[in-house]
């Protein structure tokens, strides 16, 4: 498995980012551009209150289906991949099977 991804995502209901996510020791990074200026936003996996696959419509990006990141404070990310099949499987079920001192969740 690989620890970063090409990817697109959107914060509640925010600019669309285009980039990479990278999965740290302790927390996720997404890094690239976003209303046309460099950004870095990191997640440390002990804030995300929840992880899933959104397959509904209000859920994709692009009609691609996302890994949605529920974050303790309120907040959600949606993040899709650019170009690999199956990425948003793999990112869900890594983000999901963390360490429970890592996450916020019963992994769901």
């Amino acid at each position: 498995m690989k620890d970063s991804y090409g990817v697109v995502w959107r914060e509640d209901g925010g600019p669309l980012g285009r980039g990479k996510l990278e999965l740290l020791a302790g927390s996720l990074r997404l890094d690239g551009i976003a209303a046309s200026r460099s950004t870095v936003r990191e997640v440390p996996y002990d804030q995300l209150a929840g992880v899933r696959v959104g397959r509904a419509k209000g859920d994709r990006i692009a009609g691609r289906p996302t890994v949605v990141l529920q974050q303790r404070s309120g907040g959600t990310i949606f993040v899709a991949s650019v170009s690999e099949p199956g990425a948003i499987g793999e990112l869900a079920e890594r983000l999901t099977l963390l360490p429970p001192g890592l996450r916020s969740d019963n992994g769901h």
